[in-house]
């Protein structure tokens, strides 16, 4: 039994050794708080009820995961087999909230387990385990913090979430065995990393992209919410998506509740997928000045309406979209020519 634990031992430390270099993402950069938060809220879980429609876009992308948000991602990132999860939010307060369920997630060892840890009546337990989790006073502080605002909220949001996946007949990490113990091995190995990110700010994101190519990583899913319809397409947020290793076999995820575009029917939101070779085109494209004027441009799923996939470049998209709007237009009836009479014909 001594030398099977010394094997055992001895081939976790090879293939440690021989992994992909993770240091960079340990020591990701944060970018500075913004001067104001959207609406002045802290949006501690997520009100996008359809997530079920991006299930078969990012199943099994593997790779590194990007995502900016809360509860979202983990439903994502346990779907796509994520082998890294990076967690994004320019809001510090979400980002606490990260390191909640980092210690919620170490500490159950099943979908149901995890659950009632969010419960009222687990709160002391789960005090005392971020009051363990954490050394350093900030971050134990802003940890407990985020807990007593959000607890209530996550744990309505999760049920939601449950009854949301049950009804789509998806698998859920709340509820799914193999999802949640693939987000708990993340969380156990380290493979987890949060940071206080700004897609338009110059530090994290370009970070982010130099510690997936230090890996030698692509990244599988990039979850943008709909926070591309507060800002434009400018040069700083071009070069920052840029700075991410996409490809055609990557997939960007995203919502958005902008006029102009079809939202799914009873929401809030249009839902949409593209894929990373795609997006990297249309960042490339001056035209574009920002995420309305790209999904215009998408062509509908078929199946659901507000869902749009976009795997093609922007003049082609363009070409596209005026090929569709000219078969729409309805067939103009010839007018009779003046001077016959009803039952006449012309002839030539």
């Amino acid at each position: 039994m001594r030398l099977l634990a010394l094997f055992v031992a001895l081939a976790s430390t090879v293939a440690a050794a021989s992994g992909p270099d993770l240091s960079a993402f340990a020591s990701l950069p944060a970018d500075p708080a913004p001067p104001e938060l959207v609406r002045g809220l802290h949006y501690w879980i997520s009100n996008e009820n359809d997530l079920a429609l991006f299930h078969d876009a990012v199943k099994d992308k593997g790779g590194v995961y990007v995502g900016v948000g809360s509860d979202q991602n983990y439903l994502l990132g346990a779907w796509a087999r994520a082998e890294i999860l990076v967690l994004l939010d320019f809001d510090q307060s979400i980002v606490d909230l990260h390191r909640v369920y980092r210690v919620v997630f170490q500490a159950a060892e099943t979908p149901e387990d995890f659950r009632r840890l969010w419960g009222l009546k687990s709160r002391p337990e789960v005090r005392r385990l971020i009051q363990e989790g954490y050394t350093d006073p900030r971050e134990r502080a802003r940890a407990l913090q985020a807990y007593g605002s959000a607890r209530w909220a996550v744990e309505r949001r999760l049920n939601r979430v449950v009854e949301q996946m049950a009804k789509a007949s998806l698998p859920c990490f709340l509820v799914d065995e193999a999802d949640y113990a693939h987000l708990r091995r993340l969380f156990l190995e380290g493979k987890v990393f949060m940071v206080r990110g700004d897609l338009t700010a110059k530090r994290t994101v370009s970070a982010v992209g130099r510690a997936v190519a230090q890996a030698g990583m692509k990244v599988g899913v990039l979850y943008l919410s709909n926070a591309e319809q507060y800002f434009p397409y400018d040069s700083r947020y071009r070069s920052n998506l840029r700075a991410l290793p996409l490809d055609e076999a990557s997939v960007v995820v995203r919502t958005s509740g902008q006029r102009g575009i079809s939202h799914v029917k009873g929401t809030y939101y249009h839902y949409n997928t593209q894929s990373g070779a795609s997006f990297l085109a249309w960042l490339e494209d001056a035209k574009t000045r920002d995420v309305r004027a790209m999904l215009r441009h998408a062509p509908p799923s078929g199946t659901v309406y507000g869902l749009s996939r976009l795997d093609i470049g922007p003049e082609e998209a363009r070409e596209a979209l005026k090929q569709r709007l000219l078969a729409k237009r309805p067939v103009k009836k010839g007018k009779k020519p003046r001077g016959l009479s009803r039952g006449e014909a012309v002839v030539r």
